[in-house]
């Protein structure tokens, strides 16, 4: 072997020594890290005391000249420094929501802060400071622009009927087109001359269903008319709806119970349909185009529409879109029901509002009288329960809450914890009145605890028939339930689930009869239950 130089030997044995060093000290600071990161995780694995809380035997650490404590035995004393929660026993919005687990931030600062002392405050300014103080208030009530279009709304001080209404909406808070969609359907209904018009006579299908059903059943079938260049006339004899009324409804006019009744007519042009000029079904597969749901114009004018905007139309729009305008043009209150429901409407003892901010000696929450309109920043809030249960999943109470609370927390100067609800469930009233809050955390709140507002109607956790049973008169009490559609859609955020009929009722009047389209929605529920309803 050849004899190697005393200057490579020396090199080799300092590279050899500089590897063991290395090797040494890795393994070491790995056994420090791990022993710390166990020490750490057994401090806050408190969701179950039977887990075992060291390392398991084939990852631990090998013994240090560093003597390690054993981790302590877990105790009643013990105080954890996160509070014992199982995340299989919580909800898909607890998981998600902001504090998950019950966290709480550690730092000092995070701490709820005091209200402001308005005594104090005032004892400060000056005169001329405090004589500003009225009108920055005053600023907090609607402007006269936004209490002129609630007024029209219900009637009042209206001049024209619901096309001058809807046409002095601004455009920018109405759906797309929905000044030339509700003229292209009452055009259609209400021509200039009814003579040598062809007609659809439409009776009744299902005496089963509910107000918004019905109302969805109706459109459905205006829209195969339109399609197919016929008027939808409603069958005098047995008309849809009138099992929702009551019997004498109809007698002034000397008609039968119908949902014309309480609604605009449908048409002017009822009296000129006759055996030979009409038909009584239309089959979707003989609409034009092959589209059953929308008429060819307005699909081709959203189209266009769509693609000013450098978009693509998806069928669940046009279809969603175009039923908004079917709602909006069947579901117009007639003059004598919006007489009725500005009644209703400004009856003191109709309406109350429970506010769980301020607590009597008794420790029960402030009632408190219902303004019109309501105080801007209210949300809507339908909680659907009753029959639902049927044919979707239903909702809880709380999770209607959450979904607010989530949304009013992302968005805290604009919005309030201010809640007008309707519901056919008293179990969910009075779950609100107790409910001051779902977030345990204090936050940026503009009030702590929920202020709400409801309708004192009578309430049964059953079918819409159910609920019309409970009062004398069923007109009236379909007029009191449009009150309540009316009332939601004074608010500026809207809480619902379109997997029902009246949720979709209020989406769909509030960017159509009113200009609240860009107004936010928020779905409680789940878009798989109600995407593609037809």
């Amino acid at each position: 072997m050849a004899k190697q130089s005393p200057l490579k030997v020396a090199f080799g044995a300092i590279f050899f020594m500089s590897i063991c060093f290395f090797l040494y000290n890795f393994e070491a600071i790995g056994t420090t890290s791990t022993t710390s990161r166990s020490k750490h995780i057994e401090s806050l694995d408190t969701s179950t005391t039977s887990s075992s809380t060291s390392l398991p035997t084939s990852t631990k650490p090998k013994p240090t000249n560093v003597k390690s404590k054993k981790p302590a035995a877990a105790s009643k004393t013990n105080k954890p420094s996160a509070p014992t929660i199982d995340p299989k026993n919580l909800d898909v919005e607890q998981i998600e929501a902001d504090f998950p687990m019950g966290y709480k931030n550690p730092r000092t600062w995070f701490q709820p802060l005091p209200a402001p002392n308005e005594r104090n405050l005032l004892q400060i300014l000056t005169a001329e400071q405090r004589e500003l103080l009225p009108s920055l208030a005053s600023q907090a009530q609607l402007s006269q622009k936004q209490l002129s279009k609630i007024n029209t709304f219900y009637g009042i001080n209206r001049e024209g009927g619901w096309q001058d209404h809807i046409e002095s909406l601004d455009d920018d808070g109405l759906a797309p087109l929905t000044k030339w969609a509700q003229k292209y359907v009452y055009d259609h209904q209400h021509p200039a001359s009814c003579e040598g018009k062809t007609f659809y006579i439409l009776e009744e299908k299902t005496p089963w269903y509910g107000l918004g059903a019905a109302v969805r059943v109706i459109f459905r079938e205006l829209e195969l008319a339109i399609s197919v260049g016929r008027i939808l006339v409603l069958d005098p004899k047995n008309p849809p709806g009138g099992h929702l009324m009551s019997n004498d409804c109809g007698e002034y006019r000397g008609r039968n119970a119908s949902l014309e009744c309480v609604l605009e007519d449908i048409t002017s042009c009822a009296a000129y349909a006759t055996p030979e000029n009409s038909v009584r079904e239309i089959p979707p597969n003989t609409v034009p185009g092959g589209n059953k749901f929308v008429p060819p114009l307005p699909a081709v004018a959203l189209t266009m529409y769509m693609k000013e905007t450098g978009l693509a139309l998806s069928g669940a729009f046009l279809r969603y879109w175009w039923h908004a305008q079917m709602y909006a043009y069947v579901f117009r209150p007639n003059p004598q029901t919006l007489a009725r429901m500005v009644e209703m409407r400004m009856n003191k003892t109709l309406h109350t509002a429970v506010d769980t901010n301020v607590r009597d000696k008794d420790g029960k929450a402030k009632l408190h009288t219902v303004p019109f309109p309501l105080p801007p920043s209210t949300l809507s809030m339908h909680i659907r329960h009753g029959d639902k249960a049927i044919e979707g999943r239903l909702i809880s109470t709380r999770d209607y809450i959450v979904t607010a609370e989530r949304f009013i927390l992302r968005n805290p100067i604009t919005y309030r914890k201010r809640a007008f609800v309707t519901t056919e469930d008293p179990g969910a009233i009075e779950e609100i009145k107790k409910t001051t809050g779902i977030n345990p955390v204090g936050t940026a709140y503009s009030n702590p605890n929920w202020y709400w507002s409801y309708s004192n109607i009578p309430r049964f956790d059953g079918s819409p028939f159910q609920n019309l049973r409970l009062s004398v008169n069923r007109t009236d009490a379909m007029i009191m339930h449009i009150m309540q559609l009316w009332m939601a859609v004074e608010c500026d955020a809207f809480v619902g689930n379109r997997n029902s009929n009246w949720n979709k009722l209020i989406d769909s009047i509030r960017c159509t009869l009113m200009d609240k389209c860009r107004a936010p929605y928020l779905d409680a529920g789940y878009s798989a239950d109600w995407l593609h309803f037809p």
